[in-house]
């Protein structure tokens, strides 16, 4: 029957498009990618603004949103899925959580997958094949139509202990994502993949230099003449810094390390923790010890700080500092490597050598990679190189500087934009060089030069509307109505970044818009037991369902995500 042939193609298309906008919507796709550090601490802040949840998923204008670290169990999922949002009005939700049965406990990690409904043709929470690899909840797969979508948490490597199964964790994904490339489909990885790309992926402080090459670094830009961006106070402060160098990697040597006792000034709750102290150079007059850095949660933490002689970690999580780390499985710290931000702050406290933005401008631009373990860049490579896919942010904005996702909040720095961008959505080349669209392009808020740091620091901070935390305690200001609104675009979706309030989470979303995507045929959803396993929510209707629940009387707002500063 034609006709009934005809109806169900348009249906399928009203369903599987957003069609809020313009004719072109139609064949047009928006995905959002989001860490939200516990959904259920998110929902909760979500449903005191008008509309809730749906309203947050519509006026992004989203089709598919992916969540990472929703940090709940099919249990839960089973009970509360309601309240939870994951019978959202108009779309079908998949889950991958975290049961218990691998080496983390239960109910941590966790990803989900919100997609229009009767779009998702099939599902699967285990697509790595290995039930020690899945069991973590950090992995569901998705399938569109014409493209799968790999929804991932990727385990942090710890500081090194857990580098080993992240790289195995990672090669079964590249293995999966093969699998389903050769099968014929398009593939598109999103999520939080614990990793930095490009050295621009991080603050500057971040990034690891080697000092003891700053006099051939000012020889070899002196006798270039590539020095044109240094003025005479910069060179004095550069040479300075390496005449200080070998008495400063002495002191960071001799460090010591002590037990202290913080103490939030509001609750009055004390935290132990851990500090660096060093001494002063010869010369400065100093005999106390002067202490570095912040407050540290290890005594292992606070060893690896202004450590200067390499680091490396083996198979087992055995970490290995100074000589062995170059014998070590997998390297972490060239040796003669530290960070630019710990070099800046010894310089200035034990050597008096206060660096100017010129100066460290121009040492951060000496750094070839960020502070990644070689191995996991190198994995990262080759899915770029190897397997053709694209990174959708580097690839549309190029010249973007200091655009990051996720930062350190007990600390406030995200009001400072010292973050990393580690919230990635990869793009097959051939999908991206056909579909993949700007839109709206970067958040700027009215910056005249989008690509430039201001314009990152004003996207940030919503445009001065989000606050620090007070310094005395308290945790966060409350997520007020003009903050929570900030988020949202007049102007349209974008392949970028979405800046969410800081109070949602500590990572930002990452968006992916395409268009003119070719309309899958319409078939009917599976429900074979891989998908029904990822919806945990419907497996179990409870009589009430079936009745309107009477709206709850508006409550307190819910607590910040980040509570108070040095917790």
């Amino acid at each position: 029957d034609l006709s009934l042939t005809a109806t169900r193609s348009i249906t399928s298309i009203i369903v599987f498009f957003a069609d809020d906008m313009a004719s072109d919507a139609a064949t047009s796709l928006h995905l959002l990618s989001w860490n939200v550090a516990g959904w259920k601490t998110t929902v909760e802040h979500l449903k005191r603004f008008k509309g809730g949840f749906a309203s947050f998923v519509e006026r992004h204008r989203a089709d598919v949103l992916c969540l990472q670290e929703v940090k709940l169990t099919s249990k839960i999922l089973a009970a509360e899925g309601k309240p939870l949002g994951a019978d959202l009005e108009g779309f079908d939700s998949f889950w991958a959580c975290n049961e218990g049965s691998g080496a983390q406990r239960q109910g941590l990690n966790g990803v989900a997958t919100f997609a229009r409904k009767g779009s998702v043709r099939r599902a699967d929470s285990s697509p790595l094949g290995s039930p020690e690899l899945d069991a973590e909840g950090r992995c569901l797969l998705t399938d569109h139509g014409s493209f799968v979508l790999f929804n991932v948490y990727v385990p942090n490597s710890s500081s090194g202990p857990r580098l080993h199964f992240k790289l195995r964790w990672l090669q079964a994904l590249r293995a999966a994502m093969q699998k389903e490339r050769a099968s014929g489909k398009a593939v598109i990885l999103a999520g939080d993949l614990n990793l930095k790309h490009r050295p621009e992926d991080s603050h500057w402080s971040f990034l690891p230099v080697r000092p003891a090459r700053l006099p051939q670094l000012l020889r070899e830009a002196a006798d270039s003449q590539c020095n044109i961006s240094l003025d005479g106070e910069a060179i004095e402060q550069l040479n300075a810094a390496a005449a200080a160098w070998d008495g400063l990697a002495a002191a960071f040597r001799a460090k010591e390390l002590r037990p202290i006792e913080t103490r939030n000034p509001r609750s009055g709750q004390t935290f132990q923790k851990w500090a660096v102290f060093a001494r002063a150079l010869p010369g400065r007059g100093a005999v106390e010890l002067v202490r570095l850095g912040p407050p540290m949660d290890s005594e292992d933490d606070a060893r690896r700080s202004y450590f200067i002689d390499g680091a490396g970690v083996e198979a087992d999580g055995e970490i290995l500092l100074g000589a062995r780390a170059l014998e070590a499985t997998y390297l972490l710290r060239e040796p003669g490597e530290i960070s630019l931000g710990e070099l800046t702050e010894g310089l200035k406290k034990l050597a008096g050598v206060d660096m100017g933005p010129r100066a460290v401008q121009w040492l951060a631009a000496k750094a070839s990679a960020p502070n990644t373990p070689v191995a996991v860049r190198t994995w990262l490579q080759a899915v770029l190189r190897e397997d053709g896919m694209k990174d959708s942010f580097s690839q549309l904005y190029p010249s973007a500087r200091e655009r990051f996702t996720c930062w350190d909040q007990y600390r406030n720095k995200r009001h400072e934009n010292e973050g990393s961008r580690i919230d990635y959505i990869l793009v097959d080349d051939q999908l991206f060089q056909a579909h993949a669209v700007r839109g709206a392009g970067l958040d700027a808020r009215g910056h005249p030069n989008p690509d430039s740091p201001g314009a990152a620091l004003a996207a940030a901070t919503l445009g001065g509307i989000s606050q620090p935390s007070p310094f005395g305690g308290g945790g966060m200001p409350a997520l007020e109505e003009d903050e929570y609104l900030a988020q949202f675009r007049a102007d349209g979706p974008c392949t970028g970044i979405v800046y969410t309030p800081p109070q949602l989470s500590d990572h930002v979303a990452v968006s992916l818009l395409l268009r003119n995507l070719p309309v899958p045929a319409a078939q009917p959803s599976s429900r074979d037991a891989a998908t029904q396993k990822c919806q945990p929510h419907l497996g179990a209707r409870r009589i009430t369902d079936f009745f309107a629940a009477r709206k709850a009387a508006p409550g307190p707002l819910p607590p910040a995500k980040r509570q108070a500063l040095g917790a």
